[in-house]
């Protein structure tokens, strides 16, 4: 992601899904490692993290980071792996 979006989803303004359940962003986005508080999550290291999986969720993403659906998709590094599932 571009650093101002980095920036913008860090201590709590974001979340990510995992088992179904919201985990909140804790600390500094930075580079390829965000952490999140899974407190009350059953999870182990290996585990499905998501991002974002609907267009609903992108919506939110880009209305928190104060832009549209499309700067967070074309801002997403080629490093990422894509899944495309029609």
């Amino acid at each position: 992601m571009q650093m101002e979006l980095k920036g913008i989803w860090s201590n709590g303004r974001a979340e990510v899904i995992i088992h179904g359940k919201k985990a909140p962003v804790v600390g500094k986005v930075c580079m390829c490692i965000t952490m999140v508080d899974v407190t009350e999550i059953d999870c182990q290291e290996g585990d499905e993290v998501i991002i974002f999986n609907c267009q609903d969720h992108v919506l939110a993403l880009a209305k928190s980071a104060d832009t549209i659906p499309y700067e967070i998709l074309t801002s997403i590094s080629q490093r990422v792996r894509r899944i495309v599932i029609e």
